[in-house]
């Protein structure tokens, strides 16, 4: 009988080779699934923080777009953005909106972004200062500067700034409200370079927007209030 284990042993041992293979590949099977559903609450909680932080950054553009509102003389709406020419430097915005006008002013929790170029039913298209045709009377507090600042496609163009009262780089322009159309004291461009310009009294004067509508999600409308006679 003892000479007979061996051969015993011999017999049993695929057997419990096969068993703990099966048990290997039960329990990898069992691992990947949870695997699976651990990366799945992954996914879904990495989603809500997402949107979470999303919405309080549109909480934060909403804060400061009803500050701003407090501009008095202007009948003021919140928009939502939803287009953007496709252009890096967007120089076109489509919001949702209603009872606006041509030439109403767009700003954004950061600053000045344009004016309404044209409307349709619950729907504006938004000119920013990007563009050319867009002149924003702006000037520093505090200061006797008034200068008027120009899209040039991709920055913005301060002119008839005197050599003698150009500011700093880094610097902020603000509107002036000379001109009636844009509300005082918005912010509207930082100062990036200056340079003389030769045999002249006044400085060449290169800035970049304040606002950053390429990215924001919500913008304010500002209307003019007419007086009645």
């Amino acid at each position: 009988m003892l000479a007979m284990w061996p051969a015993l042993e011999a017999l049993h041992a695929p057997v419990q080779w096969w068993q703990s293979a099966e048990l290997w590949f039960t329990e990898q099977d069992a691992l990947h699934r949870k695997y699976l559903v651990f990366e799945k609450k992954s996914q879904q909680q990495a989603a809500l923080i997402q949107e979470a932080n999303s919405l309080r950054e549109e909480n934060r553009q909403l804060r400061r777009i009803l500050e701003i509102s407090g501009i008095t003389g202007y009948r003021w709406h919140a928009a939502k953005v939803r287009g953007r020419s496709p252009d890096l430097m967007s120089q076109r915005l489509v919001l949702q909106v209603d009872d606006v006008s041509r030439d109403d002013v767009i700003v954004s929790s950061e600053g000045l972004v344009g004016v309404v170029d044209s409307t349709s039913e619950n729907h504006a298209t938004v000119r920013t200062i990007f563009d050319a045709s867009l002149a924003v009377p702006v000037t520093i507090p505090g200061t006797a500067l008034a200068a008027i600042a120009r899209g040039q496609g991709d920055s913005l163009s301060i002119e008839f700034v005197p050599l003698k009262q150009a500011p700093r780089a880094g610097e902020i322009l603000y509107t002036s409200g000379a001109g009636g159309l844009f509300p005082p004291g918005i912010a509207v461009a930082r100062i990036v370079d200056i340079k003389p310009i030769p045999g002249q009294l006044f400085v060449r004067i290169i800035a970049e927007p304040v606002a950053h509508w390429q990215r924001d999600n919500w913008m304010a409308v500002a209307s003019q209030l007419h007086a009645t006679p």
